[in-house]
């Protein structure tokens, strides 16, 4: 009898219930945050986590960040940029260095989101976008730990689906 491969499928439905929480939390005030500057960006956050995991491709990430650039209004192409440079940091990563321990996954979730966040800057500061530089250290510390909130339920989600 042959097996089907699921982890592609839980993969999707992984990421399809990720994608529209991010969604709604991008959209949403939370209470803490008042300026528009100290905002996470949960889609950078969230996509560092699913390509840790390995849990997408470069055509869908390229696709997914045009479908971004759309939602959130911002230059198109700007979180593909974004997404596939973020993609090819974890590949560099994963294929020079050994990523077992809880510390090394933190520092690699820390890289990526670091890389992220600086793509980020320099496309919005090279269009000249209303961005506040000042704030980028408080900005980065608060990604980051929403992306590994991410990750916590990532992981949470593949062991339960």
């Amino acid at each position: 009898m042959i097996k089907k491969s699921t982890s592609r499928g839980k993969g999707f439905v992984i990421s399809g219930i990720l994608f529209l929480l991010t969604l709604f939390l991008s959209y949403s005030n939370l209470p803490l945050i008042d300026s528009p500057g100290l905002m996470p960006n949960y889609f950078i956050a969230l996509f560092v986590s699913l390509i840790a995991f390995r849990l997408m491709n470069i055509y869908i990430l390229f696709l997914l960040g045009l479908i971004v650039d759309i939602l959130v209004g911002s230059l198109l192409g700007q979180y593909s940029l974004i997404f596939v440079t973020i993609f090819f940091t974890n590949y560099i990563l994963n294929k020079y260095f050994l990523l077992k321990t809880s510390v090394m996954i933190v520092s690699q979730h820390l890289i990526l989101t670091t890389t992220g966040l600086i793509v980020f800057l320099l496309s919005s500061l090279s269009y000249e976008l209303n961005l506040d530089v000042n704030l980028f250290a408080i900005k980065l510390v608060i990604t980051c730990l929403i992306c590994l909130l991410y990750q916590r339920i990532i992981q949470f989600l593949d062991e339960k689906i």
